[in-house]
Parts: structure tokens; sequence; C-alpha cells
């Protein structure tokens, strides 16, 4: 956050990085570090979340499909639409999406949201990428229903789908159960 002046730190839209108040509060915490409390700190932005308050909200953490794309980053993407939640239906307010991009070891790189409160559903990202939140936690927890952030719980949960679905565990599945031992019917049957 310092400038060519080695006396002059800069923080917000002076900038010209990030024209978001939140952002500007961020890198004013940076600025006292480093100059105040001579804390060597630099601003950070892979997750620095945004949103735009339109109608759908548009909301976004990390990288996109496009950033990916162009820095030659192999990804997958998983998705869930609000027609299927059931408290965007209520609202009668169910047009957008929700999308969670995974890098090749399947880290999290990023979350796009347009739809409902898109602004208030990414701030469970934000504690997801910034606390290294499982997505298994994520997808286990458990949300008030009927609730926008469920959405967010059923993104991670498609991601785990086919991994807890496999074909190999219904094999295991289908082994362990068909085990019977003594106990299990007439004459070990």
């Amino acid at each position: 956050m310092r400038t060519s002046q080695n006396h002059i730190f800069a923080a917000g839209d002076v900038t010209g990085s990030f024209l978001f108040t939140h952002a500007a509060g961020y890198e004013g915490s940076i600025v006292i570090a480093n100059a105040v409390f001579r804390l060597p700190r630099k601003a950070d932005y892979t997750f620095l979340p945004w949103c735009t308050y339109t109608d759908p909200e548009l909301a976004s953490i990390g990288m996109n499909e496009k950033s990916a794309k162009q820095a030659g980053i192999s990804y997958t993407v998983w998705s869930e639409d609000f027609k299927n939640n059931d408290r965007s239906l209520a609202m009668g307010n169910s047009a957008g999406k929700i999308k969670m991009i995974l890098d090749e070891k399947e880290n999290l790189m990023g979350v796009q949201i347009l739809g409902p409160n898109a602004g208030d559903l990414i701030n469970e990202w934000v504690a997801v990428a910034a606390g290294g939140v499982k997505l298994s936690t994520l997808a286990s927890a458990v949300h008030p229903y009927p609730t926008l952030g469920e959405i967010n719980k059923r993104v991670a949960g498609a991601y785990l789908t086919p991994k807890i679905f496999s074909e190999r565990i219904k094999k295991g599945l289908k082994f362990f159960f068909a085990l019977k031992g003594r106990a299990c019917g007439k004459d070990g049957e």
C-alpha cells in the first residue's frame, strides 16, 4: 500500500484497484499495520468478495471461469439453480444460479452467485475460503429450512455426491449388506 514516496501510503478508490467500501477498509488496515505498527503486510485480493446490487444481485469471490481460463488453470464448475431452492420459489424470485469453481486438486477457486440476496449468500463462502473450511463441512452443515442459504449447501453437496455414490462405494455397500451372520436369520441364513 506504499506509494513511490516511502512516507505516503494509499488505500481505497485512489489505488484504482477494487472500488468497494469493504476493500478500502481492508486496505486501510494494511496501511495502519505497515505505517503505524511497522508490521510488514501486503494486501491479498485472492478471495476479496464483491457484490453488485442489481436485480437480481451479482456476488463473487475468487476466480470465475473466464479468469481461470485466462490463467491456464484446469477447473471444474458445479452449479445449482435458484429455481430448485424452495425459499426462492416461495418468494417468487427464482431467477439465477450459483457457480462453484474448483481447481484440478478440487480446491475452491471461486464462487459466483446471481440471484436474490447474493450479497448476503456470498458471506458463507468468505468463511469457507478465508478459513480453509472443507466443502464436506459446508455440505454437512444444517441450514434452516427454507432459506436461500441452502443453495450454498446444495452446490457443495453436488460436488460430493458422485464421490459418495461412486460405483466402488456402491459395490462395497452391496457386499457389506449382503453379508449375514448367525444372528441374522434362522440357521445362519
